[in-house]
């Protein structure tokens, strides 16, 4: 265990109600509350704490080895499966050759969004993207307009207010600790104890997650000592 520090119309509506992105983002304000889950994969398998993709995922070196599998045609997943709302995910994390993650929250009985995503943390080992998926990309009116290859500007001005970014250089082989806070209608991360990038958008909000998943690009990443708490 490692001590690491539709349609244009549903469109316009949406524009309508949603805070300017220029608007300050106000860092979220609050303690841990009672333990959900907790991994620090201190022993040999991985057992059913995840569900995973099939010899994807091994515990090496007190860790989990997350390693994308050839022509799968998708990263590698696994799933922590419990239900929280606003929630303080914390984890240690490293590359070794892998490309990219995603860290994704979801509600499996959404069915307003694709695969019941709520929102994620997208990076790579330049740029981290925070990103409202239940009213941004993924839902289901939106993500149809994209895939039917509209790119209007109305659009594209609706999915800038969805998502925050920040670029920052991850270096392989160095563990990172990293922080990811629910609450309400905000997502935040903290690296290495310093607020790094947050975001403020209703999709955020959504009262029920059933899920968190790391999706893993390339080969290798490695976590460690991952926690959920209950916000107080």
């Amino acid at each position: 265990m490692r001590l690491l520090k539709s349609t244009f119309s549903f469109i316009g509506l949406i524009l309508f109600c949603l805070c300017p992105a220029a608007i300050a983002y106000e860092p979220i304000k609050a303690e841990k509350g009672v333990l959900l889950f907790e991994d620090d994969f201190s022993r040999s398998k991985l057992g059913d704490k995840w569900t995973s993709h099939p010899n994807s995922f091994f515990i090496e070196e007190s860790a989990m080895r997350a390693t994308q599998l050839k022509d799968a045609g998708h990263g590698a997943v696994t799933r922590a499966i419990f239900n929280f709302k606003d929630v303080w995910i914390s984890f240690d994390f490293k590359y070794e050759g892998g490309e990219r993650f995603n860290f994704v929250v979801d509600d499996k009985n959404d069915k307003s969004v694709h695969a019941g995503h709520i929102s994620r943390l997208t990076m790579n080992k330049h740029r981290l993207i925070v990103q409202d998926d239940k009213t941004g990309t993924m839902n289901l009116v939106i993500r149809k307009q994209r895939l039917s290859g509209d790119s209007s500007p109305e659009l594209e001005k609706l999915l800038e207010t969805k998502r925050s970014e920040v670029d920052f250089d991850f270096k392989d082989g160095q563990w990172y600790h990293m922080e990811v806070l629910i609450k309400g209608d905000r997502m935040e991360v903290h690296l290495d104890g310093k607020f790094l990038v947050g975001h403020q958008s209703d999709g955020f909000a959504h009262p029920t997650k059933t899920q968190f998943v790391f999706t893993v690009t390339g080969q290798s990443i490695y976590y460690d000592n991952v926690e959920a708490w209950s916000l107080k």
